[in-house]
């Protein structure tokens, strides 16, 4: 779930930073047409939820990465909330199996669907990004400060995956803070998450540095062309402007889909836990109080 991140890595982050590179290439967005056409009080885009994927086309182009983020822009907040990529569903109009698989049989439109149906909540958007190309972007920024908890040593010279890292805070180049992301050897996809999820401040904190804020809109444009979403301009920019307020405010909450280990045929899934799947579909999405 990467090899997040965001999606659970990296979405975060480009959405924090969008707005100030945005600004600076509004002409080639369409955003300036927005900002000239819209009055600043309008909501661009009004509370919503996307489904985020991090495809990694190294690794077979499979989506490692499976979140829900919800924006709240009347609230100024927002959640992700983490589907585990083993979790057992029913792939909308196939069989059970597991999510991650409704993106190799059906593409973006299949995993929305099956997400949207383990969830029970209406995901009418998509933000699908190419984790392999982040690591240009990182590179780009000039690494991102990591502490990393210990040490990870992995290679898999099939796979093109070689992670060499010592514990201890430290700058991380684009191919070492994927290594970090992918390091499965420590407790398998929930410590990920939760590295992937110091990924993301990582990342987003380096992203809105005054420095970079006001670099070439070279570094946006690269973003943008790892992203591919079916949302407008527009709404675009109505995320970038939530995303950056709810990040400031410290108002970003995270979350991992509850459930237990389960083994059928030699196979491993996570079981989604009913009661706590609700709970967090509640609390998350629909911002109802929840007695646990």
């Amino acid at each position: 779930m990467k090899r997040f991140l965001i999606i659970t890595t990296v979405i975060l982050a480009i959405l924090s930073a969008s707005l100030g590179f945005g600004v600076a290439i509004a002409s080639k967005l369409t955003l300036l047409k927005v900002f000239l056409s819209l009055a600043p009080t309008n909501i661009l885009l009004p509370t919503s939820n996307i489904l985020v994927l991090g495809i990694d086309d190294a690794f077979g182009h499979r989506s490692d990465t499976i979140m829900v983020l919800h924006a709240n822009p009347e609230n100024k907040e927002a959640s992700l909330i983490s589907v585990p990529r083993d979790t057992l569903a029913v792939l909308h109009g196939h069989s059970l199996g597991k999510i991650n698989h409704a993106y190799a049989y059906g593409g973006i439109e299949l995993a929305r669907k099956s997400v949207e149906d383990l969830l029970n909540v209406d995901i009418p958007y998509y933000l699908c990004v190419n984790l392999s190309g982040i690591v240009n972007i990182i590179d780009e920024l000039g690494g991102i400060t990591i502490d990393v908890e210990h040490r990870m040593y992995y290679v898999d010279s099939a796979g093109d995956l070689n992670i060499d890292l010592n514990p201890g805070l430290q700058k991380l180049s684009g191919k070492q803070a994927m290594g970090y992301v992918r390091f499965r050897s420590d407790g398998g996809d929930f410590s990920r998450i939760a590295r992937q999820q110091k990924f993301i401040q990582a990342l987003a904190n380096e992203l809105i540095k005054r420095d970079n804020v006001l670099r070439s809109p070279k570094l946006f444009l690269g973003l943008l062309s790892y992203v591919d979403t079916n949302l407008s301009s527009k709404q675009v920019l109505g995320l970038s402007l939530s995303m950056r307020t709810a990040f400031e405010l410290g108002r970003v909450y995270l979350a991992v889909l509850p459930g237990t280990d389960l083994m059928v045929d030699g196979i491993y899934y996570w079981q989604p836990d009913k009661a706590g799947l609700k709970n967090i579909v509640e609390k998350y999405i629909c911002g109802k109080q929840v007695i646990t």
